[in-house]
């Protein structure tokens, strides 16, 4: 792809339209970088900008001399601002798919409603514990368009989102891996099938020299694989399949071209993976075509801390365990997180709401839940999808929902704030959520 003297426009000033912006002005590229913020928002921004960097505040709209139009990700391909450059023919990109067209590496691509970043950074140092020269980035950390140039590496390890396959056209990792797809994100993309349509386009353009891990107790997933040319491996902890990797009788057994190889067992992994077998079984079926022996994958899982807000155990006082899934902003997360802890849970949900369908969660309450802390904007949208059950309070802070779980619990007990919600009613975003929840439980006095 000739970059030189085209004009290109970047939409979006943060963090990945910066790193547009240095890739493109280095291939000599004519750079403009237009955002919808003021000037005084994008001062920050602009320093990070290389010299000779047109920019446009106020609009997205692109200009007339546009050749080339490069989308963050926080730029939707539909957005009305791209009609004009549609209509006049212009390519619109998106920034995953400008990084693959200059990219030398083979690539593991991860996508999924949730748990991409525990399976992607899991992924990784399999690959690197096996000895193998691997990065990771994408939707986590790294942009992929600040991973070129690194031509010494063996593997490109990347989180995709759906808003990055948006914008792909040739993409196509060597190794793509579709974990779960629950409606998410419906603002942006509108329907559910449409949201399906970009988490499709990782598997796309696969030929029969890639591989295509998708998860079998999903069914949603399992559609996804239909047509496609890629070599299909799978991952279940309910079931055993041929060719993938597989929770059977306890013990995670990968499956690859005949062979077989036991891992460990679910119990000889740290607590943080123990409640989340299913990422766990993701990771080994998206490297067993590299082969890494069963005592490299192990020592992979047993050092690994697990990720700050995704299912974090935060301490354990008089026998109960306190969980920190803050980042479980939908509900497809919060019943997927209930689902494999296999003890009493008290359950602090609510926040802003996503307009998700909490009735489609009462089943799972009253299976796995022994209380509901109810708190923020959405508890009473909350309210009425329970219909009375299961048992529930409500609260007016985070502060109050910790003491009360506190107060609920008993050995035995999880007390899990998973709250399929987002969080800027409350806080300045799930992180924030996470922390102070941390601060809180760690706050509690320990009973002699």
């Amino acid at each position: 792809m000739i970059l030189a003297n085209k004009h290109t426009t970047v939409v979006g000033m943060g963090k990945t339209g910066q790193a547009l912006a240095r890739f493109l002005t280095e291939h000599g590229a004519n750079v403009t970088v237009v955002d919808s913020k003021s000037e005084a928002e994008l001062n920050e921004a602009i320093l990070q900008l290389p010299n000779g960097t047109r920019v446009q505040f106020d609009s997205c709209q692109p200009g007339d001399d546009a050749e080339l139009i490069i989308l963050s990700p926080g730029a939707a391909i539909d957005a009305p601002f791209l009609e004009i450059s549609k209509s006049n023919d212009v390519e619109i990109i998106g920034e995953m798919e400008l990084a693959f067209r200059f990219n030398k590496t083979p690539i593991v691509a991860i996508t999924g409603t949730n748990g991409k970043s525990t399976v992607t950074t899991l992924t990784g140092q399999m690959i690197q514990d096996a000895g193998y020269k691997a990065r990771v980035g994408g939707n986590l950390g790294t942009p992929f368009i600040d991973m070129i140039g690194n031509d010494d590496l063996d593997y490109q390890v990347l989180e995709t989102s759906s808003f990055q396959l948006e914008g792909v056209t040739t993409f196509r990792p060597h190794i793509a891996v579709i974990l779960n797809i629950t409606p998410d994100h419906l603002d942006r993309h509108h329907s559910f099938e449409i949201y399906k349509a970009a988490k499709e386009k990782i598997a796309t353009n696969q030929t029969e020299e890639d591989y295509l891990v998708t998860n079998l107790d999903d069914p949603e997933t399992v559609k996804l694989t239909c047509g496609k040319r890629a070599q299909k491996l799978f991952f279940s902890a309910r079931m055993a399949g041929d060719q993938g990797a597989f929770l059977i009788d306890d013990q995670f057994v990968v499956r690859f071209e005949g062979e077989e190889k036991r891992v460990c067992n679910l119990d000889e992994l740290p607590n943080c993976l123990q409640w989340q077998p299913e990422n766990v079984l993701a990771a080994l079926a998206a490297t067993a075509p590299l082969k890494i022996p069963a005592s490299a994958l192990l020592k992979t899982l047993q050092g690994f801390k697990g990720l700050e807000h995704r299912m974090e155990w935060v301490r354990s006082i008089k026998g109960v365990d306190y969980i920190n899934d803050s980042k479980g902003t939908n509900i497809g997360s919060m019943i997927n997180s209930l689902e494999h802890i296999n003890a009493p849970i008290i359950l602090i949900l609510g926040g802003r709401d996503k307009a998700g369908d909490f009735a489609s969660a009462v089943p799972k309450f009253k299976e796995k839940v022994k209380s509901l802390i109810l708190m923020g904007e959405a508890r009473e949208h909350i309210r009425r999808s329970l219909n009375g059950s299961p048992d529930y309070q409500e609260v007016d802070s985070l502060e109050e929902a910790v003491r009360l779980a506190a107060e609920k619990a008993y050995a035995g007990d999880v007390v899990l704030l998973s709250p399929a919600c987002a969080s800027f009613d409350m806080f300045k975003n799930y992180e924030d959520r996470g922390r102070q929840f941390k601060a809180l439980v760690n706050s509690l006095e320990l009973d002699a």
